[in-house]
């Protein structure tokens, strides 16, 4: 006969048949892990849990007025101040203040009850009306009592406030303290950059290039002054020709008479009182010589030596002196014969000679006037060495000028370089200065809390009930987890019986020859 093949795969009647004949076992597993579940549950420690909301104020001074030094993000700024809040000293002694952890700090190190009082503390953002940024954040606190909760909770809160307002003053603080020391040393370079302007300034007095119109008006005047002093030297010029020839022609007078004198007083015959005198012509309209000269005398007035006009009157002058010496050596025989005549004419007996007397008040007025006309010649040589002496000033100030108008270019370069570098840190100076005042007023802002800081906006309450464990919950799961556990137990167990639960497991067209009923004890 062909052995039986029982299908291997599991039916739901396979499953339900198989629970049903363990059902005591099952009832009684489910039972007993129902109680040792909830008996567990209900023996664990409760935590309550405490929420301290702090709220983040805005500042309360327009900023177009302060500007805040701190600009920190409220979630950069927490994570700050969260390392210095949950410092190991502060927490430390708050742990001891309020004797928290008493089982955990006698078996365990400082460092591992600090970091199981760090997973207890919990920093949360609370989103406002806007959803640009947090507008609060709360500190939550869970421990075994709901009073340390509560007050541990509010406790954190105000080391968050505290330390918060500290950090930022000492924020606002540090930048106006930087700002006074960058403004120090700004200010003595500025000092520096003042003083290097100023003795260039004064060093080169004279050739900067604002006093170019200046200096274009000096040169002016003084070509003026030179005009006019070359108008006068060529005045003077003709004023001692003039007397010049005034003089010679005196002085002549004066010699005849003195020689007809003399030739009178030789002659015993003649009456002394009585003198032939040969009277001098008047003196000689002005040469070409001279109209040369008066010429070269305005020509410079308007140029100087080194100017071509100038060098050609020069060359003319020359020129005219020379035709006029060599005219005076050609016209000596003449002088000479017409001198001899005269002696040969005083050689004649005073009969044979008209004479002229010539009384002594009219030899003493010649004279005087000899006197005068050098008197005034001296005095005419005196006005043009003055004349010349100022000429010659005048030219080397138009030179000093000049050089000083050349020198312009450079002295701007130099001046331009020198007033970048002062315009540079002027400018930085007076930015410093307006930080320095914005960063003081941010600083005395931050003192007096007129700026961004966190409030308590709500104080943690005392918890009424536990917030963990969840004991019905976790029992109902528990009583679900027996359940489960013990109907796998029951199933496998019938499994290893390994029975015959039904004819459904019997291979298809398996034919059946009959049913025993179920037997019953008597």
């Amino acid at each position: 006969m062909k052995a039986l093949e029982i299908r291997p795969e599991f039916s739901p009647l396979s499953i339900t048949r198989a629970l049903w004949k363990r059902k005591l076992f099952l009832v009684a597993f489910w039972m007993m892990g129902t109680v040792l579940i909830t008996g567990i549950v209900f023996s664990l420690q409760p935590l309550y849990t405490s929420y301290a909301v702090i709220q983040v104020e805005s500042q309360q001074i327009p900023e177009a007025y302060v500007a805040a030094t701190v600009q920190t993000p409220l979630e950069a700024r927490l994570d700050m101040l969260k390392q210095q809040v949950l410092s190991h000293d502060r927490l430390w002694g708050l742990i001891e203040s309020l004797d928290l952890y008493p089982k955990l700090r006698a078996r365990l190190t400082k460092e591992e009850v600090l970091r199981v009082m760090r997973d207890d503390i919990g920093i949360n953002l609370v989103r406002g009306w806007s959803s640009r940024g947090p507008g609060a954040f709360e500190v939550v606190y869970q421990a075994p009592k709901a009073e340390i909760a509560a007050e541990v909770a509010n406790r954190v809160g105000m080391f968050f406030i505290n330390e918060n307002l500290r950090q930022r003053t000492d924020e606002a603080t540090a930048t106006s303290d930087f700002l006074n020391q960058q403004l120090a040393e700004a200010e003595k370079r500025l000092r520096e950059n003042e003083t290097i302007l100023k003795e260039f300034k004064l060093t080169h007095n004279g050739e900067l290039p604002q006093q170019e119109a200046a200096l274009l008006a000096s040169m002016s005047q003084s070509r003026t002054e030179l005009l006019g002093i070359q108008e006068a030297l060529g005045r003077a010029q003709q004023n001692k020709l003039i007397l010049e020839s005034s003089m010679a022609y005196a002085q002549a007078v004066v010699r005849e008479r003195q020689e007809a004198a003399r030739r009178q007083s030789e002659n015993a015959n003649a009456p002394v009182a009585e003198v032939t005198v040969a009277v001098p012509t008047a003196p000689a309209a002005p040469t070409e010589l001279d109209r040369a000269l008066r010429e070269l005398s305005a020509a410079r007035a308007r140029y100087y030596d080194s100017h071509p006009d100038v060098q050609r009157m020069m060359q003319e002058v020359q020129r005219l002196e020379r035709e006029d010496a060599a005219r005076r050596a050609a016209e000596r025989p003449a002088v000479e014969r017409q001198a001899q005549q005269a002696a040969e004419r005083r050689a004649t007996p005073p009969a044979a000679t008209p004479a002229t007397r010539v009384p002594p008040e009219t030899m003493a007025a010649e004279n005087l006037r000899v006197e005068e006309l050098r008197a005034q010649l001296s005095a005419v040589t005196q006005d043009m060495l003055h004349l010349e002496s100022r000429r010659r000033r005048v030219l080397d100030e138009i030179g000093d000028v000049q050089n000083r108008i050349r020198a312009l270019p450079v002295r701007e370069q130099q001046l331009a370089a020198i007033t970048r570098d002062y315009e540079t840190c002027r400018t930085n100076y007076a930015s410093l200065l307006n930080k320095k005042l914005a960063a003081e007023m941010a600083a005395n802002m931050e003192r007096w809390q007129k700026s961004q800081r966190f409030v308590m906006l709500d104080q943690a309450r005392i918890p009424q009930k536990p917030s963990r464990p969840r004991r019905l919950l976790l029992s109902a799961a528990g009583t679900l987890f027996s359940l489960l556990a013990g109907a796998a137990v029951a199933f496998l167990l019938q499994l290893k019986a390994n029975q015959l639960l039904g004819e459904w497991e019997l291979p298809a067209n398996t034919p059946i020859l009959g049913r025993i009923p179920r037997l019953q004890d008597v």
